[in-house]
């Protein structure tokens, strides 16, 4: 079983993680819970395929020793 996490915006799902897998596979979708008004901005984002991309930057982490 693979679990990933995405947003249904009322009229599609988008799927927020990274998937690596290449397989078929049967899917259940499960609602989990309602995106408030104000947070439609910021999970907009980090929906976005780069949004988060920085947290793999070793060059953002400004407590990393070099």
């Amino acid at each position: 079983m693979l679990a990933v996490r995405g947003i249904y915006d009322g009229k599609t799902v988008r799927i927020t993680d990274k998937i690596t897998e290449k397989k078929k596979y049967k899917v259940i979708v499960t609602f989990i819970e309602e995106i408030r008004q104000y947070d439609d901005d910021l999970r907009d984002f980090s929906s976005q395929t780069k949004g988060l991309d920085f947290w793999e930057d070793s060059g953002e982490n400004i407590y990393q020793v070099r």
